[in-house]
């Protein structure tokens, strides 16, 4: 309480109630303590309190003998018709009161603390202090006298003090002025509270908006000048508080809204702030305000974090925590102007994820995306979904284009990983000496042209998620070398650094290859091989499909003729039986690009053999199975050769494309390709 002391000093509270006085007799009343034993005083009390009733009576409206301040609280008491006799009192009831105590919460919870602190410094004597809002209604109390009550058991909470109810009282007039102010005695409006002295001082917000006043009342002979001041210093000093405090509130909010740890400390190390990001990454509930962070947290590895007056961007470092787990975290640091240091942390689990985010590292598709009912099928989705609900490493085999990624994103979205990222690498798109810097990052300077801070490699940014080696078969064997480390270990070393760090990555891996066979020649290690081959997944081709293929190729028109706004809605049955006659070695792939070009070229509502490509009509790249290309029917020669064959077969297509040797439908396409009237033909037979 020094500070609120020095606030009011009494050189202050001099001036300003001396200067409301003329008679300098009275100079000897406020400079030290009251006492009614005293004659001089005992005639000053009567005065004021025969002028008092004076005014009662309608006798006067001014006097020299009672101060301004007080004389025009009179007026406005007697405007409003204040009983100046008896017990005012205007009491809420409960549910009123409630309302008004909930919406002043923050405002009584700052002032309970310092009212506390006044008290202590005022006793030993009967006092109450008394905590209002702006309307004059009680919402706090604590007094050292009986019958005050403290806190929420006193009677007095929810009673209402304004000029308007009670006179002049010093809670009444400092509301109703807005000033510091004190009544004394016989001063008061209602003889009732002579044997009191108050003083009251106002309570403003931080944008300068009245919100209540704090008042102290003591028996009138022990009232000090200095009472007042400690008063006038209490009510700033609540003032100050709530500014501060909801300064304070501002900061803690923008420290949420900012999505990662922060974390002050002062010059002692000791935490000042800490957000609820930092409390779910430190794992800790309690508030640790004041606490060592050490208590909470210390550095097992990496940079050094607490290094005070330093500034660090980018920083990483192992933490170990009080609950005895480990976290590795991304963190920058900026020193405050009082010696302390401002820390904001992320973890790079997270960090790793929305950069995974943002390089495209994410799974659409699941299970229902996968479209077959072939037996062959059906038994890789009973393997891929056994697969998602656990979170062993996992091999995809199968030709380009049977959509091994789409087996693996739906593993990844089917298991317990969903939420977190899913990364893909493809091992044979990287150049070769890339490779490892790759898949398990690099420090800085590791090589030329390396990044001066270092970067993670995709097993950190795949962390708590899945890992997707597309063509694993194609990774070189230095690579495999440290992948192996990674399947046995759970720890990954960043090229050109010396200490390892853990990540819990589910590895899928997939490749077309034969992994037998590379293994045999020595371009795959054996020990990698076994470490992957735990459970494997073999996606059919589609010519072992050829019961989904009339189903796929009606799912792929209907999506691209959305996607391109086009009204195409059937195959033409010739076409059909193109599609289902097809080999299909670029399997779905292949499928699903063709329709989507067939879908583009089609003029009407129904893809015609015409839309087909002109090559596979050919056969040039695209032959039907178990065809030969219709080399024979270029030309003239092969347009007479074509009428020939369908003369001698009297007009039946299918005896005429056995015939040449080719696919019914090739040869439909041959006929509309060459202007024949097929109708015409037969007729003339």
């Amino acid at each position: 309480m020094q500070a609120l002391a020095s606030l009011g000093s009494s050189r202050y509270i001099d001036e300003r109630i001396l200067s409301e006085y003329e008679e300098p007799t009275i100079s000897n009343y406020y400079s030290g303590p009251f006492s009614i034993l005293n004659g001089l005083n005992s005639l000053f009390w009567d005065k004021i309190s025969n002028t008092r009733a004076r005014f009662h009576r309608g006798e006067l409206t001014h006097s020299p003998s009672i101060r301004p301040s007080i004389m025009r609280s009179w007026q406005r008491s007697r405007a409003a018709c204040v009983p100046s006799v008896g017990v005012p009192m205007v009491l809420l009831n409960h549910v009123e009161f409630h309302t008004i105590i909930k919406k002043n919460e923050f405002f009584v919870t700052i002032a309970a603390r310092i009212m506390d602190e006044l008290l202590e410094n005022i006793l030993p004597s009967k006092s109450c202090i008394i905590l209002t809002d702006a309307d004059g209604v009680y919402l706090h109390t604590i007094g050292a006298g009986e019958g005050f009550g403290r806190g929420t058991t006193c009677p007095l909470r929810g009673l209402i003090s304004r000029e308007t109810v009670d006179g002049t009282t010093a809670m009444g007039l400092c509301l109703e002025e807005k000033a510091p102010v004190c009544v004394l005695g016989c001063e008061h409006y209602n003889s009732h509270f002579d044997g009191w002295s108050c003083a009251a001082a106002p309570i403003f917000d931080n944008k300068g908006n009245l919100v209540g006043s704090l008042s102290l009342t003591l028996e009138r002979d022990k009232f000090h000048q200095h009472t007042f001041g400690l008063v006038i210093a209490a009510a700033r000093a609540i003032t100050e508080q709530m500014r501060l405090r909801r300064l304070l509130q501002e900061v803690q909010t923008l420290m949420e809204l900012l999505g990662e740890a922060v974390v002050m400390v002062d010059a002692n190390g000791a935490i000042r702030l800490i957000n609820r990001y930092a409390k779910r990454l430190f794992h800790i509930r309690e508030d640790v305000s004041g606490r060592d962070m050490s208590a909470i947290a210390t550095v097992t590895g990496g940079d050094p974090m607490l290094v005070l007056g330093k500034s660090v961007k980018d920083g990483e470092c192992s933490l170990r925590l009080a609950d005895g787990t480990s976290q590795h975290c991304l963190f920058s640091t900026s020193p405050t102007p009082e010696g302390g240091l401002c820390v904001t942390l992320r973890e790079s689990r997270r960090m790793h994820k929305l950069a995974g985010r943002i390089t495209g590292g994410k799974a659409v598709y699941d299970f229902s995306d996968i479209k077959g009912d072939a037996p062959a099928m059906g038994q890789a989705l009973r393997l891929a979904r056994v697969a998602s609900g656990n979170s062993m490493t996992t091999l995809i085999l199968g030709e380009s284009g049977v959509g091994k990624e789409l087996f693996a994103q739906a593993i990844h979205n089917g298991g317990s990983r969903r939420d977190q990222p899913f990364v893909v690498v493809n091992c044979g798109a990287i150049p070769r000496d890339l490779v490892q810097s790759e898949l398990f990052g690099y420090e800085a300077g590791a090589f030329t042209g390396a990044n001066r801070q270092g970067a993670p490699g995709r097993f950190e940014l795949a962390d708590g998620g899945t890992l997707f080696l597309d063509e694993i078969g194609d990774m070189p064997l230095s690579a495999q070398v440290s992948l192996l480390r990674v399947l046995q270990e759970g720890e990954v070393t960043r090229v050109g650094g010396k200490r390892p760090t853990r990540v819990d990555v589910r590895v899928v891996a997939a490749t077309h290859r034969d992994l037998t066979a590379a293994v045999h020649n020595g371009t795959f290690r054996q020990d990698l091989y076994y470490r992957l081959n735990i459970l494997v997944i073999t996606v059919p081709p589609l010519r072992r499909r050829q019961e989904d293929i009339a189903a796929l190729a009606r799912f792929f028109l209907q999506k691209t003729a959305k996607s391109l706004h086009r009204q195409v809605t059937e195959f033409a049955p010739e076409v059909m039986e193109w599609l289902l006659s097809y080999s299909w070695p670029g399997n779905v792939r292949e499928l699903e690009n063709l329709v989507e070009r067939m879908t583009v070229v089609a003029e009407g509502a129904r893809i015609e053999l015409a839309d087909l490509p002109p090559e596979c009509v050919r056969g040039a790249s695209c032959p039907p199975a178990g065809k030969v290309p219709e080399s024979g029917l270029e030309g003239d020669t092969g347009m007479q050769g074509l009428v020939d064959a369908l003369r001698a077969a009297r007009g039946n297509v299918r005896a005429a494309a056995k015939e040449l040797g080719v696919s019914r439908v090739t040869l439909y396409a041959r006929i509309k390709r060459c202007g024949l009237d097929l109708e015409a033909i037969r007729g003339a037979l």
